[in-house]
């Protein structure tokens, strides 16, 4: 078939006796109605109204009508979307008169465009020449409804996304419609099979993705996105002893090697290993993760090279066969219509993208395994499908404490890749292998440059009031750094200390000000912004009891019921009728599916869910300590111990707090009056002291629950009583006193709390709330604290002998006294700690930090420091007898009186170390760095005195 063939586009015959702009003046003209009446969810019949103004567009029978018929509803289905999409930004309404000029102006412009389809409409639909001019026409209407220039250009720059999607909509739900033109036109559009078909639709979809508007702009994520960088960990170069690398620190062993991502994966991708076909993008919340994962897949589509399957992890249910798991998805999802990994059914090459490792790891009462479990189910049958070639290749997203938790099955080099913010400042980069100099571009400067341009903001690079060393740590990741934008451009105070809740704060303000507050919802403003708030913090619960990102209207009426707020509740839907509710789930939340019959809610971002759902917490610690103070003066008015931990097993009883959640707990507490937080850290100590005593009251639940789940109710909310605990022991620096009733209770509770380890290098969310725990005199003898948090514990007399304590943080705690005798303290942090006293026979301090430590007549008999640091460590007559100090760092030391005898001291570093009246009898200096050392009243074997004088520094008299 000739390269020229084709035809001219009409429109059908029994209209041509009718002028031509009537079509669009129509259009516009149903656009304005939909607008002014507010018909909000109604644009279906916006839509259908206009396509039927020209009702002999069903009559149609030649190509050319038929073609115009897909055109033009592919047309109005794009328009519409995008007015939908957009409609919280159109304010003013104009009035008929000048609305009907409007129309017949916009239609004019457009009635001398001539229509041609030929073999590359189908190819590059979005290149059809009226869908310049349309977009023109529809910027100037969009400015009629007060939306400016720019995002006026915004909204009709994506017009020719949207229309390519709504033609495949189009041809996918009428094809009897369109079988005239698969014969009249040879493309591998109007030719393909259903499949092909199904794929092409998808594809569509992809690339429509990345254009949907954020939040309440008028732009998509694809305008203002910033291609990411990431690194990876390469492993030191040389040839190192096995003894050498057990030494050497963790950041020591590896080198980050920076890299373009999406550049990265590009090559990843055309190479097609069968050996390396999987790849992991690995961040924390706010990174990018998914934003690149979106984008990459759009891209690839577009590209057309490899099908992309992409697959958010929240709407995916993971089975012991993953083949069955993507049929399910792929089936609910309705693009495609057949299974790509079934064996008859595969495609040659597929790209499936897993985003959100992390949400699939929500969802269970063993989060952890449920995500390892995925991982090694992907590489099985990743490896059956690339037995002979690739035919699969598979990207996973997930944040960091997820990713690191199954590091161990991603061992191929430059698997895991780790995101790196927009910005890395100068001092840190000497930390990466840069080689293609990708750090030394600030990104941040190129984001606010396009969201400048996206918005009509203006702003051409960051602004200075926000450049400052105290943001960096929050404008260099992309979701914080936009909603920095958010609110900064509502002219607020700013919070310039940095805490992410007092933006998220100032954004609640704004949306419910945009919303609830403005002129043109006056029959709202009965709802107060305080209700607003509560009702979101009551969604946000229950999400969170949930699979932490989704939830229905009838677990929210739940909710409600439960904390006494139907009444608000009721007014609230009230208010949802009346449309208001677009304003939230643009901001929020926003339709994801079905469950159980019920349309489900998701929050856009799993970070508005866990930061509202922290102040619900902190509003229910300020409840129960109002109301057990209220009941210790009137039994009638508030609550006892019992009641109070009643409530907080509903509250947090569903779910387990995690490090993410918990960090904005603790952001909640920093923003609440300090006195208030020590008045309700008294509460909870008084709290945790009843529990331990007469446990958590799991049958005053209604209804309760069997035992298994009662168990694990109860669990959840004994660990969320000690991490809010906790967050007040942050803000207040004070040390938690609660009353053990017998020295063994607080040990058998962490047990029970921390449960069994599935790998060694996973942290365990309750070790990293011991900070500031008066533990004096408890019995932990053999106890896991493994990276536990014990800084500024009081640790006096405490029994931890045989205790693993390995990299844990017991920075300034107060160990006086303490039993460590055995005790694996490999690469702990010690600094400033308090060991007077303290029994360190056989001890393993090996690569510890013990800078400014004070061991006062601590017994360290046996120990072994080797490698550790004792920079200005005060070892006042400690004893010392055989321990191993080789490479240890004695720097300013002070060892006065220390009993040294026999202790090993090869290649320590001992630089004007104080070493007064010690006894160092059988000792070996030789080779030691004994510079400025003060060896006055020392015993010292006069052995090989010279050569240590030589080597020393020290004179002959000395």
């Amino acid at each position: 078939m000739s390269n020229t063939s084709g035809f001219s586009v009409s429109k059908p015959v029994a209209l041509w006796n009718k002028p031509i702009k009537a079509d669009f003046k129509e259009l516009f003209k149903s656009l304005s109605k939909g607008v002014i009446d507010g018909v909000l969810g109604k644009w279906e019949e916006v839509a259908k109204d206009a396509v039927e103004a020209t009702a002999a567009l069903g009559l149609a029978a030649a190509p050319e009508e038929v073609a115009w018929l897909l055109i033009y509803r592919s047309l109005v289905e794009a328009i519409v979307s995008l007015v939908k999409g957009n409609q919280e930004l159109l304010f003013e309404k104009p009035n008929e008169k000048d609305l009907e000029l409007l129309c017949d102006r916009l239609n004019h412009s457009l009635e001398s465009i001539e229509l041609r389809i030929d073999q590359d409409f189908f190819s590059h639909p979005k290149d059809l020449p009226i869908l310049e001019a349309i977009k023109t026409a529809f910027a100037d209407w969009l400015k009629y409804f007060s939306v400016n220039q720019a995002q006026a250009q915004t909204i009709s720059h994506r017009l020719p996304t949207y229309f390519v999607y709504a033609l495949h909509e189009e041809w996918a739900k009428h094809p009897e419609k369109y079988a005239c033109l698969k014969a009249k036109l040879d493309t591998p559009f109007t030719q393909a099979n259903e499949r092909e078909q199904s794929w092409q639709r998808y594809l569509a979809w992809l690339q429509k993705q990345v254009e949907e508007p954020m939040l309440l702009e008028a732009f998509g994520l694809k305008q203002v996105y910033v291609p990411l960088r990431a690194y990876y960990k390469q492993k030191v170069a040389g040839e190192k002893s096995e003894e050498f690398e057990r030494r050497l620190r963790e950041d020591d062993k590896y080198q980050r090697v920076v890299l373009d991502l999406e550049t990265e994966l590009e090559a990843w991708l055309e190479k097609g290993d069968r050996n390396d076909a999987i790849r992991v993008i690995s961040g924390d919340p706010g990174s990018g993760k998914s934003s690149f994962a979106k984008i990459f897949a759009a891209n690839q589509a577009e590209k057309g090279k490899t099908p992309v399957l992409f697959i958010p992890l929240h709407y995916f249910e993971p089975s012991d066969d993953l083949v069955d798991a993507v049929g399910k998805f792929v089936r609910d999802d309705g693009f495609l219509r057949y299974n790509p990994l079934e064996k008859d059914k595969a495609d040659s090459h597929l790209l499936i993208i897993f985003d959100g490792l992390d949400e699939l790891a929500m969802r269970g009462k063993i989060a952890t395994e449920i995500a390892q479990q995925f991982v090694r189910e992907v590489q099985r049958k990743v490896e059956r499908f690339n037995v002979r070639e690739t035919c699969l290749q598979v990207l996973i997203s997930g944040r960091e404490l997820v990713v690191q938790a199954n590091s161990s099955d991603f061992r191929q080099p430059q698997q895991i890749l780790h995101i790196l913010p927009y910005f890395v400042p100068k001092d840190e980069r000497k930390n990466y292998i840069d080689e293609q100099n990708l750090l030394q571009q600030d990104q941040r400067q190129i984001w606010w440059q396009k969201y400048g341009n996206a918005s009509g903001r203006g702003y051409d690079c960051l602004p200075k009031e926000l450049n400052q060393d105290n943001l960096i740590e929050i404008t260099a990741q992309p979701l914080l750094n936009y909603l920095v934008a958010l609110s900064f451009d509502q002219q607020n105070k700013f919070p310039t200390d940095g805490n992410l809740n007092a933006i998220y704060a100032n954004l609640l303000t704004a949306v419910y000000q945009r919303g609830w507050d403005s002129h043109q919802h006056a029959a709202l403003h009965g709802i107060k912004e305080k209700d607003f708030v509560r009702i979101l913090e009551e969604i946000a619960l229950a999400s969170w009891h949930g699979d932490g990102r989704t939830t229905t209207v009838r677990e929210i009426e739940a909710h409600c019921e439960n904390s006494s707020l139907k009444s608000l509740l009721d007014k609230f839907q009230e208010s949802a009728k009346l449309g208001v509710t677009r304003l939230l789930t643009a901001f929020y939340f926003r339709e994801s599916g079905v469950k159980e019959q019920e349309k489900t809610f998701e929050f856009t971002h799993k970070s508005f869910g866990e930061y509202l759902t922290a102040k619900r917490i902190v509003r229910e610690i300020k409840l129960i300590h109002k109301k057990l103070k209220d009941g210790q003066d009137d039994p009638d008015e508030g609550w006892d111990e019992r009641e109070a931990l009643k409530r907080w097993a509903i509250l947090c009883g569903a779910s387990p707090m995690d490090e993410y959640l918990f960090n904005f707990v603790l952001d909640e507490m920093r923003l609440q009056n300090v006195s208030d937080v020590r008045n309700w850290q008294q509460t909870l100590c008084h709290l945790i002291g009843f529990m331990l005593r007469h446990g958590m009251p799991m049958e005053y639940l209604t209804p309760r629950p069997d035992f298994q789940e009662e168990n694990r109710q109860a669990r959840n909310a004994e660990e969320a009583l000690l991490a809010v605990l906790n967050a007040c022991a942050r803000v207040t620096k004070i040390v938690s006193k609660i009353k053990w009733h017998i020295p063994e209770v607080f040990g058998i509770w962490i047990s029970r709390l921390q449960g069994q380890r599935i790998i060694t290098d996973a942290d365990v969310f309750c070790l990293n709330c011991l900070s500031f725990l008066d533990l004096q005199g408890c019995v932990l003898v053999f106890k896991d604290f493994a990276q536990a948090n014990l800084q500024g514990a009081n640790l006096v007399r405490t029994n931890l002998q045989e205790a693993n304590l390995v990299r844990a943080n017991l920075r300034g705690a107060n160990l006086r006294g303490a039993n460590l005798r055995g005790a694996n303290l490999v690469r702990a942090n010690l600094i400033e700690t308090n060991l007077q006293g303290a029994n360190l026979r056989g001890a393993n301090l090996e690569l510890a930090n013990l800078e400014r430590a004070n061991l006062v007549r601590a017994n360290l008999v046996r120990a072994n420091l080797v490698r550790a640091n004792l920079e200005r460590v005060n070892l006042l007559q400690a004893n010392l007898v055989e321990a191993n100090l080789e490479g240890a760092y004695l720097v300013r030391a002070y060892l006065g009186g220390a009993n040294l005898v026999e202790a090993y001291f090869q290649q320590a570093n001992l630089v004007e170390a104080n070493l007064q009246g010690a006894n160092l009898q059988g000792v070996n200096l030789e080779g030691v760095n004994l510079q400025g050392v003060n060896l006055q009243g020392t015993y010292l074997e006069g052995e090989n005195l010279a050569d240590l004088n030589e080597d020393s520094g020290l004179d002959s008299d000395e």
